[in-house]
């Protein structure tokens, strides 16, 4: 990946946050799907399918992961938890030893509820988006302005689209407020 200035903050934002095996699951989706429109159209031209590439959608996916790796179901993190939140902190560059539990506690918690709350497209809109393109027989179902938003600029200039600068363009653009 070309970077193209420097971010002292390595938490700032996903590009600089490993993305393959994400990327990978994305892209085979992606793929099959569209491979199986014209398969479904020769072999069974009654079914459909579509792409659905959602933007930031407001769920509770971050709580809910953490509870699932680490195995505890209670909203309030446990030690196990802790470590764990303290040893991504620091692999994201953060000087996690210099923070106290309560710092890693609000830090956290701050995330979770931003993600539910500050998504620019709700769970209920993007489900709405999603059933209504579905009806109108769409193949590609775009969910939320910031989907929308990448796709065009990764049309205008895709061999920019894994630049830092192209990262930054994209949260500027549709209001994403990045980790300081």
């Amino acid at each position: 990946m070309r970077r193209s200035k420097s971010i002292p903050n390595v938490e700032r934002d996903g590009s600089h946050l490993p993305q393959t095996a994400y990327a990978a699951a994305k892209f085979a989706v992606k793929g099959f799907t569209e491979a199986l429109i014209t398969d479904l159209r020769i072999n069974a031209p009654h079914i459909k399918c579509s792409v659905v590439m959602p933007g930031h959608i407001g769920t509770s996916i971050p709580l809910n992961t953490r509870k699932v790796q680490s195995g505890n179901q209670a909203d309030a993190m446990d030690a196990t938890q802790l470590a764990q939140a303290r040893a991504r902190f620091a692999s994201m560059g953060r000087n996690a030893t210099a923070m106290s539990d309560d710092d890693i506690l609000q830090r956290v918690a701050e995330r979770e509820r931003r993600f539910l709350e500050e998504a620019p497209t709700s769970a209920a809109e993007a489900a709405t988006i999603i059933l209504n393109g579905v009806k109108a027989d769409q193949w590609r179902i775009l969910v939320g302005p910031d989907a929308h938003k990448i796709d065009e600029l990764v049309r205008r200039s895709p061999e920019h689209a894994y630049d830092v600068d192209f990262f930054e363009q994209l949260a500027r653009e549709v209001g994403w407020r990045l980790p300081t």
